[in-house]
């Protein structure tokens, strides 16, 4: 089995949207802050309604895709049926007798050459590690990041992620191996083409609503522009020093001991290689 980790990025998603834009939606939204009820029979002024805090975050998520290649040859043996009358075929100058017993059919032996390929993306929760489905953002622009401390700039609080680039290789790997019968194995192959931890931008803005001394958080998806309610105060997290070798934490070593027992050859990527080198 030959296991190649190819390039290992950091993602920043970019919003298709202006600062004037975002703001053009968080302001239409104050009405809609704290629900339809309120605002077609309380109907609150819209002066009444103030914002009193904002926050721009990045939400990690992984993005990692690969693909499998097995090439082998197995013998087999084919049952090939023949016209009552039929005595002995002869295949290829070989005179293959047809038994009685064997109701009007004959053996043929062949060798099957077999290829079997398979490709596989998947997107994780960066906290919880869980499959989500995030792959409507990987059609925006996105910014390779070389040093993930560079992200936390003008007060943008950066998530950082609980799952690291070794979870992620571990899932993707053990979802393309395959058990397959074989006399001879010719190619025994996974690329991983590409691990990638992505952040995309959450705008989270607390409205007050003066009259009723009510709070109510809006989040806006950065990149669709969604928005949805939260309960509670605008999310705080706790801000941790991002290094890239620690979010990616695969190397050479740490790949033989995913499958205990298998023969591993690894070529490894680009913050993989450093890190071997260390």
């Amino acid at each position: 089995m030959e296991i190649n980790l190819g390039d290992e990025e950091i993602i920043n998603l970019q919003t298709p949207f202006t600062t004037e834009q975002l703001e053009d939606k968080v302001l239409a939204k104050r009405m809609d802050a704290f629900g339809q009820m309120a605002k077609f029979i309380q109907r609150p002024k819209l002066e009444d309604i103030e914002i009193t805090a904002r926050q721009k975050r990045l939400e990690p998520f992984w993005y990692a895709v690969a693909s499998a290649r097995y090439a082998y040859e197995r013998r087999h043996s084919y049952e090939v049926n023949v016209a009552p009358e039929v005595q002995s075929v002869t295949v290829y100058g070989n005179a293959h007798p047809v038994p009685a017993a064997r109701a009007r059919a004959f053996s043929l032996e062949g060798v099957e050459s077999c290829l079997e390929e398979f490709r596989q993306e998947l997107t994780l929760d960066a906290i919880r590690g869980n499959d989500v489905k995030m792959d409507k953002y990987l059609s925006f622009p996105q910014a390779i990041v070389p040093d993930a401390t560079t992200l936390g700039q003008n007060g943008t609080l950066v998530i950082a992620p609980e799952v690291r680039s070794s979870f992620v290789v571990r899932k993707l790997i053990a979802s393309l191996m395959k058990t397959f019968q074989a006399d001879r194995i010719l190619e025994e192959k996974i690329n991983v083409e590409k691990v990638a931890l992505c952040y995309r931008p959450v705008f989270a803005v607390e409205y007050l609503w003066k009259a009723k001394d009510k709070r109510q958080v809006l989040e806006f998806d950065g990149l669709t522009g969604d928005a949805k309610a939260e309960s509670g105060e605008i999310k705080k997290h706790v801000v941790r020093v991002l290094e890239n070798d620690a979010l990616f934490d695969i190397g050479a070593d740490v790949v033989g001991t995913f499958f205990p027992g298998v023969n591993v050859a690894v070529k490894v990527g680009r913050f993989a290689a450093r890190k071997a080198i260390k």
